[in-house]
């Protein structure tokens, strides 16, 4: 069985296994290193694990924030009422 072949036939299985594989490292690295740190007492991966986590979720709602912050600008006034209206 020559390449092309073997690729047409086994290449979209192929495919999916290396990209799931490389999805399912992806999402089970912090319960790794959780599992790591308290089995053996490594403070250091449970820091690391902990930055791990507070980056990906600053990274997921701080855009969200900045994006809810914008639409209420361009739609709602928002008056200063600390300073006295002057006429």
């Amino acid at each position: 069985m020559d390449f092309a072949l073997f690729m047409e036939r086994y290449g979209y299985r192929l495919l999916v296994l290396i990209f799931g594989a490389a999805i399912l490292g992806i999402i089970l690295a912090p319960f790794v290193m959780t599992f790591w740190a308290f089995s053996s007492s490594g403070i250091a991966a449970a820091i690391i694990a902990v930055l791990v986590l507070a980056v990906g979720i600053a990274l997921m709602i701080v855009p969200k924030f900045w994006d809810f912050a914008d639409k209420m600008r361009r739609t709602h006034v928002i008056e200063d009422w600390s300073e006295e209206k002057q006429r």
